[in-house]
């Protein structure tokens, strides 16, 4: 073992996606010694599945019990977009990522009330949707009932991001073999040690505080840590996938009454067929249905939110899903929570972190520092002017995750349509 009394750490993190990325960044520019471990590969399960829409609130606002969560996020499409076009001091440089699209549409079928409007009206977005005449909107909407909104909310690439956050800090992030790789060295949730192991080599560091930031991992962490493991809850999806290389690509929101009824991202693979994640009241509904159920689903739902998008002539369409949890802090109800949400022990020298949502990452970093940042500058341990413990360059260097539909089987639309019940 190398340095076995523990190499001094100001922050370690633990979890390498959207959230624990962000918080590496945002204590490295404050000026600390942070290291981030990854058990697996960078943004595997929830954070590579996103779909890297930087919500400003509207789609809050079709239900009154949303509207807190509406305020919280408000800010974050400004400050991403902001990120994304120039280097700044408040946050990660985005240059190098990837802007799938700088807004989305939002547009309803024939039952949708006046409502949408009216809880607009209240929320104080800051991103405000603007109404567009036929000729603006995009060919799939041309015909489309009532109002058509243009949402200007960012979507993200979201490898490209996790790859640019990555790249900022190399030898800062490491990587181990699986959850056994961590070895805490601790007493009630107190960590005094923690021994990371990747291979044969092991390199045992003391850090000042620990952010707990493996999403779903954070209940795993807890428990081998003696806390509660259901501080946290997830939230399933059954999310859904269909590509071909005649499909446009189109981001946005199909709202029915006080529901997101889908919401389609896109992306390209490596053969240049245009992929679209289908998310939405689709893919929460979906987690009661098998993969044949729910690849007819989408079909039928394309079909009518979508009915000038034609199947016929696109020979080379096939469908997928794929399911992943969402994990968040724990609600009475089970709800939602409307904020990025932390939850500190020891004055902050243990923390465990939810993003929520992607577009919160900011905020939850911000959360992170606030609670461990008296921990961390009493300890005395090295700053970020001091380098790397060279003892870390023994680890593995965790890849970003593959796409969710990379890993996916497919099926030719002409099976899915066979099958669909008569």
């Amino acid at each position: 073992m190398s340095g076995s009394d523990g190499h001094p750490v100001g922050l370690l993190v633990i979890g390498g996606g959207i959230a624990g990325l962000w918080t590496l960044d945002a204590a490295v520019r404050a000026g600390w010694n942070a290291v981030l471990v990854e058990a697996f590969e960078l943004g595997r399960g929830q954070s590579v599945a996103a779909q890297g829409i930087i919500h400003g609130g509207l789609k809050y606002t079709l239900r009154e019990r949303d509207l807190e969560a509406a305020g919280a996020i408000a800010e974050m499409p400004a400050f991403w977009r902001e990120r994304h076009e120039s280097e700044g001091e408040t946050g990660p440089d985005l240059r190098r990522a990837r802007m799938s699209a700088p807004c989305t549409w939002m547009w309803r079928t024939d039952t949708l009330s006046s409502r949408l409007g009216m809880l607009g009206a209240k929320a104080a977005l800051r991103t405000r949707p603007h109404a567009v005449e036929e000729d603006e909107r995009p060919a799939l909407l041309r015909s489309a009932p009532g109002t058509v909104l243009r949402v200007a909310e960012p979507v993200f690439d979201t490898r490209s991001v996790l790859e640019t956050l990555a790249r900022a800090h190399g030898r800062r992030i490491v990587g181990v073999d699986g959850i056994e790789g961590i070895e805490f060295s601790s007493a009630g949730g107190r960590v005094e040690r923690v021994i990371l192991r990747s291979g044969d080599f092991e390199v045992a560091i003391r850090p000042a505080a620990v952010a707990l930031a493996a999403g779903t991992g954070n209940e795993g962490l807890r428990a081998r840590l003696g806390l509660d493991p259901e501080a946290g809850q997830r939230r399933p999806l059954h999310m859904a996938l269909v590509r071909s290389r005649s499909l446009p690509e189109f981001h946005g929101h199909c709202v029915d009454g006080n529901r997101t009824r889908v919401t389609i991202t896109s992306a390209r693979d490596d053969r240049d067929r245009v992929v679209w994640q289908l998310g939405g009241d689709l893919a929460e509904r979906g987690v009661g249905r098998d993969d044949a159920a729910q690849r007819r689903a989408a079909a039928e739902e394309l079909r009518a939110v979508l009915p000038t998008l034609g199947f016929d002539g696109m020979e080379d369409l096939e469908w997928s899903s794929y399911r992943v949890d969402r994990a968040e802090r724990r609600t009475r109800a089970g709800l939602r929570p409307d904020d990025a949400e932390v939850v500190s022990l020891h004055g902050g020298r243990l923390v465990t972190a939810w993003p929520t949502k992607w577009a919160l990452a900011p905020r939850l970093a911000a959360s992170v520092l606030a609670a461990t940042r008296d921990a961390v500058e009493s300890s005395g341990f090295p700053t970020i002017a001091d380098a790397v413990p060279a003892a870390l360059d023994g680890l593995r260097r965790p890849r970003v995750a593959p796409y969710p539909w990379e890993e996916r089987s497919w099926t030719k639309h002409r099976d899915v349509v066979s099958a669909e019940p008569v």
